[in-house]
């Protein structure tokens, strides 16, 4: 065997190759282009259309593919919208009508998802009626996002085709793609039409080991003379005659020659009889869930049931005597297709007049009950229940359907929805201000629906920006409105919704979000984009009255950029001054607001086309109060959670941070940088030469793994490597990703099919319901949640769980939130064995190793492959990754990581001598040790002793009461120690320049690297931001001996001469602690009970006042009311009259 390689899809000729469904696409182009050299034709191919799920990766292939491409004369042309690339393509069918080419035809393959077809509708019309040239052809690949996962609309192509009458082909899998592609070509050849290819998730999103030799047999009609191809200058009338009247008709002469819609059993050689009981139809990629749901029924051999299988290929037109043979011969006819009907009511319409027929069911059983549903898409469970009922229905026996349902009362857990990413210029670039609501578009900016859905209008359609506020502002109270738009969406066709508005006369603002990349389809450049001056001076041609140029970096625009005269540019600090400014103007302005698309920047510094940002931010845990101010201010996902004694506080996620550092607005002085870091190298990379691990156990039968995560970390590249690997392996193996929008920090789910002994070309690519032999949970949210549930099962799935939770989002912000471990294993206990559900920290085993989590899926992978759950060797999953051609040492040793941790989990915990965490008291009066020593450093001995006398107390009439003593006095405790160790000027100086704080920052990037602080010193608050508050300035490592000499000056604390003493906050501070003294003593006497809840909704309450200046003033004025309100409900709580006079 030849050694395989990543490019064998486009450079072998037979034989198998790893591919995925928009490689199979370039391929089909590359096949057209050598089938065509083969039977003497000179022709050359031309591919173009707009990205879009589940199609956003397909000009991405092309542009990896352009080498291949362009070997074989096709020519791939990036469209500016999907409309124009239609009509471009259907140029390329006049050449032999107006030029002299040298060439015998161009054949072409539009490329677009469902919403894009409708845009494209006129042009592809007028393609279709004029024709194709004889030795050109146009197919048109429409990607259908069925569930509207990464769309404004869940699509169904069908109909539209059949408006326009263009016949379409439905491949069933990846591995139709190439053959039924091909046909496509000759059948667009053959009838003069153009012809669709149906692409869904199961035949974009997948990838396989596919037989690059299954050609189709290509057969020519003997008649070969009807004027199918076009014309100069048809007549309206002679195009719609040809095309219904003379192509049409070949359309189905060429179905029927070829095949595409058959019967797969019985054999439709044989005679007809009505013998038959149950005849399926299934159309497209149903045609393989049904024979799934048949063998999970114990119908492997359905024909012995008197089942008969019709395979539809062409769901239009069909051919109605293909339909009629069928029918003839069951008494019933059931129709399986996903959405409304297209071949059912093609089936009814050909049977209607025939003598034997049976009855139809489909959406609706024969008694005219529904049955299979017109929305969403299919499923398994849903198959398999309609199936064994119609069968029931004619006394066919078939196994017990033993798929259960989710078990009820089951607690709910947050769904991960889309995020932005780290650093994203849309976490600062959405914002509005107060009471403002804007017009959301389509883009990655539209994730903000998600975050704050209460200012953002609904979707409205690619180019439709700014419209919407058209048809409002007459009716509406609202005097102006701000609307969303990506620079992609602008060069799309967003650039018409200005010209409409100024049109119009509305007063808006539209908010041109230029990153330099289309990033919601994977970054690809902007098809006709402009610079951003270019655009200024497009939009003030077209009378925009005020233009601002926003951006994070003011002085990177080139000198000789010459702007619109009436655009000037400022920092995005101002951005909020600039919104209030541009509002209050009569007519139509813009704000272009110009930063780099966070995950490019992140691409390009990984593959070294961009230099890195030379600074490293790290906050302090022991000086941040866990505000969350600077999650606010950032809405970065990199801006994590982090516990310890005193509460939560925050940290940066290295493996995230883009560097964006907008978190260091966030008002606190816990924030560092550091410039020049350099992380020194982790010791543990590889496993010690002397460890010898065990060849594991390769598996029999189908192993079929879910793996569940978070976008971006690397599950579908998971995917991807175990279907090359099983290719490598020569065994049988097929995944599907199901993505789309999730990609930005939401869920991402892969179902893998592998097998050493079994074909899965005829097996649907998705896991039967409850079909999981194991479950990977990179991450536990996405596992634990409805999606994974379904496709575990109780006693036969295994379950490996990343115990790294990761926030939903930005914990606080919006709808971010915290995710319980115990939620995670609970859901998951409830449908499976809790013995087989397995918990590793490969995150932290990960970070320890590598210095980077980003390798925690391959740990995973080798405690999976090495426990025997994944029917491939050691050496191919190696040779995939090496492949791959990323960070391959650092996963091939994750990968022996995770084997040596399956093999024996102490080994390497003493071996990657995992660092002590934090210790973080469980019991109240360990807290109280903790803290009474804190406080000693923080002050004195004496200090520490007033805490501890103030807290035990208070836990001893906890005690007295029968209360939870650790779960109130651990609240209390913090309440207590938060109020009296105030982070005032001497106890900050003196955490920031802690040795413990100093060895930490040498770990995290060397001891060369130069510090920074981001202050507000008091004594220079005179200094404000744009909001009035104290700005936060930078200082550089020459502060830090005055720093660690104002620590050591804390005994001036409280004293007369204490400078600091005599401001608001520190006044506000000390009377918060004098009172939280006396809040707690007034408790401790109270004569009467005190119930629960009151006191721990006043703790909770106590416990938000955090952080610093102007944000702890905000939550000191918040809570207290709240305080005094639980605390006097708590003292008039007493005894009733009648138990007081007993």
């Amino acid at each position: 065997m030849s050694a395989i390689s990543l490019h064998d899809c486009y450079t072998q000729d037979v034989g198998r190759a790893f591919a995925t469904g928009t490689q199979a696409l370039v391929r089909l182009l590359l096949e057209q282009a050598r089938q065509d050299r083969q039977a003497g034709l000179n022709t050359r191919g031309l591919v173009s259309g707009y990205p879009g799920s589940p199609l956003g990766g397909l000009d991405h292939e092309l542009h990896r593919a352009k080498s291949f491409l362009d070997t074989d004369g096709i020519l791939f042309q990036p469209a500016v919208n999907e409309e124009l690339a239609a009509t471009a393509l259907w140029g390329s069918q006049h050449i032999h009508l107006y030029d002299q080419p040298d060439i015998d035809g161009v054949f072409g393959l539009w490329y677009g998802k469902g919403p894009g077809l409708d845009r494209s509708l006129d042009a592809l019309r007028h393609a279709n009626m004029g024709g194709v040239s004889r030795y050109g052809g146009l197919v048109f690949a429409v990607g259908d996002d069925a569930t509207g996962k990464s769309s404004t609309v869940a699509y169904q192509s069908e109909q539209t085709l059949i408006a326009a009458g263009v016949p379409f082909f439905y491949p069933r899998s990846v591995h139709d793609i190439i053959p039924m592609g091909l046909q496509a070509f000759a059948l667009s050849r053959h009838a003069g039409c153009c012809v669709g290819l149906k692409i869904v998730v199961d035949t974009a999103d997948t990838s396989a080991i596919i037989d690059l030799g299954a050609r189709p047999r290509l057969t020519e009609a003997d008649d070969d003379t009807r004027p199918v191809y076009i014309g100069k200058h048809d007549a309206a009338l002679l195009r719609e005659s040809r095309l219904y009247d003379v192509r049409l008709p070949a359309v189905t002469d060429f179905q029927i020659r070829h095949a595409i819609n058959h019967c797969i059993s019985p054999d439709p050689k044989q005679p007809a009889t009505n013998s038959g009981k149950l005849g399926i139809i299934a159309v497209g990629k149903a045609v393989l869930e049904v024979i799934e749901a048949l063998t999970s029924l114990g119908a492997a051999q359905y024909t012995d049931r008197g089942i008969g299988l019709l395979s539809i290929g062409m769901p239009w037109p069909i051919a109605p005597q293909i339909l009629t043979d069928f029918a003839s011969r069951y008494d019933e006819i059931l129709v399986v297709e996903e959405k409304r009907p297209i071949v059912e009511d093609q089936l009814a319409r050909a049977v209607v007049n025939i003598e034997k027929r049976g009855v139809i069911s489909g959406k609706h059983c024969p008694q005219g009950t529904p049955l299979i549903p017109q929305t969403g898409e299919l499923s398994h469970k849903l198959l398999c229940e309609v199936i064994h009922a119609r069968a029931a229905s004619h006394a066919i026996q078939l196994d017990a359907i033993s798929v259960t349902e989710q078990p009820e009362n089951l607690p709910t857990i947050a769904t991960r929805t889309p995020w932005f990413c780290a650093g994203c210029p849309h976490n600062s670039s959405t914002k509005l201000p107060d009471g403002e609501i804007t017009g959301m578009g389509i883009g990655c900016h539209s994730i903000s629906g998600f975050l704050t859905p209460d200012a953002i209008t609904n979707y409205t359609q690619m180019g439709g920006e700014g419209a919407f506020w058209i048809g409002r502002a007459p009716f509406s109270s609202h005097q102006h409105s701000f609307q969303n738009m990506g620079d992609g969406t602008y060069a799309h066709s967003g650039y018409l919704g200005v010209r409409a508005a100024v049109a119009a006369g509305v007063n808006m603002t539209f908010k041109l979000l230029y990153n330099g990349a289309v990033a919601m389809t994977g970054g690809q450049a902007v098809s006709g984009g402009q610079t951003p001056w270019m655009i200024s001076a497009q939009l003030a041609a077209e009378g925009v009255r005020d233009i601002a140029i926003v951006t994070d970096q003011p002085d990177a625009f080139p000198a000789d950029a010459v702007w619109a005269k009436n655009a000037k540019i400022y920092h995005r600090h101002e951005l909020m001054d600039v919104q209030n400014r541009l509002k209050t103007i009569k007519g139509v302005t813009a704000l272009i607001y110009v930063q780099s698309c966070a995950t490019e920047l992140r691409r390009g510094r990984k593959r070294g086309t961009i230099a890195d940002r030379a600074e490293t931010i790290v906050i302090n845990d022991a000086v941040c109060e866990g505000c969350g101010d600077c999650a606010e201010k950032s809405n970065c996902v990199a801006v994590k959670p982090l516990w310890r004694p005193e509460g939560d506080k925050k940290q940066i996620d290295p493996s995230l941070c883009n560097k964006d550092f907008s978190c260091i607005n966030g008002f606190c002085p816990s924030f560092v940088t550091l410039t020049g870091a350099s992380q020194p190298r982790p010791k543990h990379m590889t496993l010690p030469d002397h460890i010898t691990l065990p060849e594991p156990t390769l598996p029999s039968g189908i192993s079929n793994i879910f793996i569940a995560g978070i976008g971006g970390t690397g599950v579908s590249t998971l995917s991807a490597i175990l279907v090359m690997a099983a290719h490598i392996d020569g065994i049988a193996g097929q995944a599907v990703n199901q993505t789309g929008l999730s990609q930005k920090n939401g869920g991402v789910t892969s179902q893998v099919r592998l097998s050493r002994d079994q074909d899965l070309t005829t097996r649907m690519v998705r896991l039967p319901a409850r079909g999981a032999s194991l479950l990977m949970g990179c991450d536990g949210v996405v596992a634990a949640n409805d999606l994974a549930l379904a496709s575990l099962n109780k006693t036969t799935t295994t379950a490996i769980v990343n115990t790294t939770l990761d926030p939903v989002g930005v914990a606080g912000v919006g709808i971010g939130s915290l995710v319980d471990e115990d939620l995670v294993l609970g859901r998951l206990a409830a449908v499976m064995e809790r013995q087989k559900i397995h918990q590793i920290d490969a995150s932290d085993l990960a970070n320890r190793l590598f210095g980077s989590t980003t390798s925690s899926t391959m740990i995973l992978l080798g405690w999976a492959v090495q426990n025997g759950h994944i029917p491939l060797t050691i050496n191919a999953i190696e040779t995939a990754l090496r492949l791959n051609a990323v960070d391959i040492d650092q996963n091939i040793a994750a990968l022996q990581w995770g084997r040596l941790l399956a093999v024996d989990e102490e080994l390497v915990f003493s071996l990657t001598q995992p660092a002590p965490s934090p210790d973080i008291p469980q019991s109240a009066a360990s807290l109280v040790r903790y803290f009474s020593t804190q406080l000693t450093a923080y002050q004195n001995a004496a200090y520490a002793a007033e805490f501890s006398s103030v807290i035990t107390a208070f836990i001893d009439r906890l005690d007295r009461a029968g209360l939870d003593v650790d779960h109130f006095g651990r609240k209390a405790a913090r309440v207590l120690y938060r109020a009296m160790a105030i982070k005032d000027e001497y106890e900050v100086a003196r955490l920031l320049t802690l040795p413990e704080f100093r060895q930490n920052l040498a770990k995290t990037a060397g001891t060369t690297a130069k510090i920074t602080y981001h202050l507000a010193p008091p004594l220079l608050s005179w200094i404000k931001d744009k909001d009035g508050h104290p700005r936060k300035l930078r200082f550089g490592g020459w502060i830090t001996a005055f720093l660690r000499g104002l620590g050591a000056m804390r005994w001036m604390r409280g004293q007369w001469y204490d400078p600091f003493g005599y401001g608001r906050h520190k006044r506000q501070d000390q009377q918060h602690r004098d009172d939280v003294i006396c809040w707690l003593q007034q408790l401790a006497n109270l004569p009467h009970p005190i119930a629960a809840d009151q006191l721990d909704a006043l703790l909770d309450v106590m416990l938000s006042i955090r952080g610093y200046g102007h944000v702890r003033d905000k939550n000191y004025n918040v809570a207290r009311p709240q305080i005094d309100r639980h605390i006097n409900a708590i003292i008039m709580a007493g005894p009733s009259v009648s138990t007081a006079a007993e």
